[in-house]
């Protein structure tokens, strides 16, 4: 069968590559582009679904404010096909499964509502991580264990605002248990940075409260708010796009956009991240990552958050469900022809492909050969709807697959970078100084 299927992807890339230097003539124009792929340099495994890993990096606990054990949590996303997880709880550090991480005074009431801290056996983390694990619920369609990423925070893990920072990968414990200042991310980032770790931003449309309301996520003050954050720190990869059941962050997709727009010109791209969040059972398969990558290790993790070469899923949008369980649309093929100025997706289990630039769909255009579904995007023939970037958005039954910017240098980026973003100065409002006051007062911080 994957034989089959991979010798469809091979006709489609022929017949793509023929048609792309058929249309050189014909789209020959003044516009030249340079394309940057960020899945340059996983080409040899994208086709290979051995090498796409299932992966949430953001998990909670009763080590933390989550309604679920640790164990059972783990034990559920083993249920649901995951191949990669972290425990990022609020303030937290996360460990193997097998081991009891700190418990900040604060979750002491988890113990003293009966709620159980408990961690795997290490007999159960073994078998798990090697995909030997069985009950009689377990319903694991593929052989691949579940591998344990250590390491990760949510950071400011005591602010009623939200303004969360997943960490990942630091060499020491500096940030756990700080609480957090209202509405300071940055703080968080540097002291993740400083101890040789990686971050992204997390759920910004919670902080922002642009859920039903997208005019405040395409504010010039908010979206240059965190693209200065991201310009100065990179270390900090991005922001999540998708989060949960997208409730709060339904309009996080469009801040992406408007923030790739200022930022691509400075140098540097945002990564997409998507994620659960999981404190109950039922946020566990809403939304995750698909990572790709040649084999499991936590280098190799760290290597594909900085490169970008994951993709965000999401079977809900808005709290809506936009997708079933089960296969979610996987890219299968990335063609960039720069002679061309074209860029193909291939992709199974999905039936629509959409690109986007600056935030608006340009083009819907899907080719289905036998179930293999692709599109080329023409960049020549869309010049006026592009500033600097094109991504690609898959649906199919199993939900939405969205790709990373694909960076388009038509030559002008020097023009856009002398755009610049305008210094970006935060007043803390009267009841951020409230909140924290009362929060120093009550836990003598």
């Amino acid at each position: 069968m994957k034989k089959s299927f991979f010798k469809l992807i091979a006709l489609v890339i022929v017949a793509t590559m023929l048609f792309s230097i058929s249309q050189i003539s014909v789209f020959a124009s003044s516009v030249d582009y340079k394309i940057t792929n960020p899945y340059e340099s996983v080409m040899a495994y994208i086709g290979k679904e051995d090498n796409h890993y299932k992966t949430n990096l953001h998990t909670h606990s009763t080590y933390s404010d989550a309604v679920i054990s640790l164990d059972n949590m783990v034990k559920e996303h083993y249920n649901q096909d995951f191949h990669v997880l972290a425990f990022a709880d609020h303030g937290v550090i996360g460990v193997e499964w097998d081991k009891t991480p700190t418990l900040l005074p604060l979750y002491y009431y988890n113990y003293i509502m009966l709620k159980d801290q408990t961690s795997l056996s290490t007999e159960e983390f073994e078998a798990i991580q090697n995909g030997t694990y069985k009950t009689d619920v377990t319903n694991r369609s593929t052989d691949r264990g579940l591998k344990c990423v250590t390491g990760a925070i949510e950071g400011n893990y005591l602010v009623a605002q939200k303004n969360h920072i997943n960490g990942y990968f630091m060499n020491d414990n500096r940030t756990e248990g700080v609480m957090g200042t209202e509405g300071d991310f940055e703080t968080m980032i540097k002291m993740i940075e400083d101890a040789g770790g990686v971050s992204h931003i997390n759920h910004p449309g919670d902080w922002l409260g642009s859920a039903g309301d997208e005019s405040i996520a395409r504010d010039p003050g908010n979206v240059n708010f965190f693209a200065d954050l991201l310009l100065r720190y990179p270390s900090c990869l991005g922001i999540e796009v998708y989060n949960a059941f997208d409730r709060p962050t339904s309009s996080d997709r469009i801040l992406w956009d408007e923030l790739l727009k200022v930022v691509i010109p400075q140098g540097r791209n945002v990564w997409g991240f998507g994620n659960n969040d999981a404190h109950n059972l039922n946020d566990i398969d809403t939304a995750f990552m698909d990572f790709v990558m040649p084999s499991f290790s936590q280098e190799n993790v760290r290597t594909a958050m900085e490169n970008g070469t994951f993709f965000a899923v999401s079977r809900y949008e808005d709290g809506e469900r936009i997708g079933d369980e089960g296969a979610y649309p996987m890219v299968t093929c990335i063609i960039v022809d720069e002679e061309a100025d074209t860029i193909t997706i291939v992709g199974k289990d999905c039936d629509k492909i959409n690109w986007i630039a600056d935030g608006n769909v340009i083009q819907s255009t899907t080719t289905s050969v036998n179930g293999v579904v692709s599109s080329t995007i023409r960049l020549r023939t869309h010049s006026d709807e592009i500033s600097c970037y094109v991504r690609a958005e898959l649906q199919g039954s199993g939900g939405k697959t969205l790709t990373q910017a694909f960076v388009c240098d038509d030559g002008n980026m020097d023009d856009l970078a002398e755009v610049g973003t305008p210094d970006v100065t935060v007043v803390n409002s009267f009841l951020d100084m409230l909140l924290d006051f009362i929060k120093k007062l009550l836990f003598l911080a």
